[in-house]
C-alpha cells in the first residue's frame, strides 16, 4: 500500500473510531448536534452531492427549487450516523422504549406460515435502526450489506451491526445460501433501493422515472418460494417508528422473468410510496438513476431527465439484443 493511501486509510480508521467515542460519550441532544454540524459541512463543501440531491428531488417531485428539504436531508442524514451508533450500544430494554413498532401482527402473521420471510426495506429513515429488529422483536434474520474495501473500517462498521443480532451476509457469492435459507422458512432481509447494474437489464418505474435496478432480491424471494414483507423505519418527533405491512406470496407474480420483473415493480412502487410520504427522509445522497460522475456535465432538470431516459434506451436495445 502507498503511503498515501496508508495515510488516508489510518485517518479514515482512527477518526472513526474517535467519532465513535465522542457520540458515544456525549449526552443525546449534542450528539445529534455533532451529526448535523457534520454533515452541513458535507452540504457547504460537497456541491457535488448537494446537486445531486437538488436535481434527483426536483425531478422526482417535482419541486422547482428543493433547497430547504435538500438541506433537511443533510440533516437527517446527521442524526442517522448520531442514532446507529447510540442504538448499537443500548441494552434491549434501552431500545424498545424508545422503538415503536406498528403491524407487528403482519410479521407474526408471515412467520406463522413456516415459509421463508424476505423483509425489504429501502434507504428511508433510519435502515440501521431497523437492524435492531431481532432485539425488538425476537426474530432472528440474515442481512445482506456492502462490504467496504478498506478491511479495519468495515469492522466497525461490522461490530455496531452484529451487536443488534442480525447475522451480517457479503452481496457476492451468498446468494445459493439465502435461497437455500429460506426454503428452510427462514428471514432474511435487503435494502433493495440502490442503483443496479446495466448489464442486468431490469428497468423499474421510480418516480416516473425509468431506474436500473438490481434483480437480485425479486430473484430470491421467488426461488427461495418466499413470502415477501414490505417494512420501513422513519423518525416522527424524535422516535423511530418500525412500520411493517401485510406479507405478499412471491409466487403469486408468476414465474421466470416476468415474474422478476412484476416483483420488483412491486418492491420499488412500495419505496416510492413511502418515499412520497417522507421525502426528507430518504437517501437522496445516492445516485438513484444514473452514475454520480455523470452529474459533473448536468446543469438542468431536463438534462437529468433526458440522460436518465437516454440510458433505459439503451438498456433496453442491448437486451433485445441479448
Amino acid at each position: 500500500m502507498r503511503f498515501v493511501d496508508r495515510l488516508n486509510s489510518d485517518i479514515q480508521y482512527y477518526g472513526t473510531r474517535a467519532m465513535i467515542r465522542l457520540i458515544r460519550a456525549i449526552p443525546y441532544h449534542a450528539a445529534i448536534a455533532f451529526g448535523r454540524s457534520i454533515m452541513l459541512l458535507v452540504w457547504v463543501f460537497m456541491p457535488l452531492r448537494r446537486k445531486i440531491v437538488r436535481i434527483q428531488m426536483g425531478s422526482a417531485l417535482g419541486l422547482d427549487n428543493p433547497w430547504r428539504l435538500g438541506l433537511k436531508v443533510f440533516k437527517n442524514q446527521g442524526e442517522i450516523m448520531v442514532d446507529a451508533i447510540k442504538y448499537a450500544y443500548m441494552s434491549d430494554e434501552e431500545i424498545k422504549a424508545k422503538v415503536i413498532v406498528e403491524g407487528k401482527e403482519y410479521l407474526d402473521e408471515a412467520l406463522s406460515s413456516g415459509r421463508g420471510l424476505m423483509i425489504f426495506t429501502g434507504h428511508i429513515g433510519n435502515w440501521e435502526v431497523l437492524s435492531n429488529a431481532p432485539r425488538l422483536l425476537g426474530t432472528q434474520f440474515c442481512h445482506m450489506a456492502d462490504i467496504r474495501k478498506d478491511a479495519r473500517l468495515e469492522s466497525i462498521i461490522n461490530e455496531m451491526r452484529t451487536r443488534s443480532g442480525v447475522t451480517i451476509l457479503p452481496p457476492k457469492g451468498k446468494g445459493l445460501m439465502l435461497i437455500k435459507q429460506l426454503r428452510k422458512g427462514r428471514t432474511i432481509s435487503l435494502i433493495v433501493d440502490q442503483r443496479g447494474k446495466s448489464r442486468d437489464g431490469l428497468l423499474c418505474d421510480f418516480f416516473g422515472l425509468p431506474a436500473i435496478t438490481n434483480p437480485g432480491p425479486a430473484f430470491l424471494a421467488l426461488k427461495g418460494n418466499a413470502l415477501v414483507l414490505p417494512a420501513y423505519t422513519v423518525k416522527l418527533g424524535g422516535v423511530h417508528r418500525i412500520c411493517i405491512t401485510k406479507a405478499v406470496d412471491a409466487s403469486a407474480f408468476g414465474e421466470g422473468d416476468e415474474a422478476i420483473q412484476r416483483l420488483s415493480d412491486f418492491m420499488q412502487s412500495f419505496i416510492a410510496s413511502v418515499v412520497e410520504q417522507y421525502p426528507d427522509q430518504w437517501f437522496w445522497l445516492h445516485s438513484r438513476w444514473i452514475r454520480r460522475k455523470d452529474f459533473q456535465n448536468i446543469k438542468t432538470d431536463k438534462d437529468f431527465r433526458d440522460l436518465v431516459f437516454a440510458q433505459a434506451e439503451r438498456v433496453r436495445s442491448k437486451k433485445k439484443r441479448v
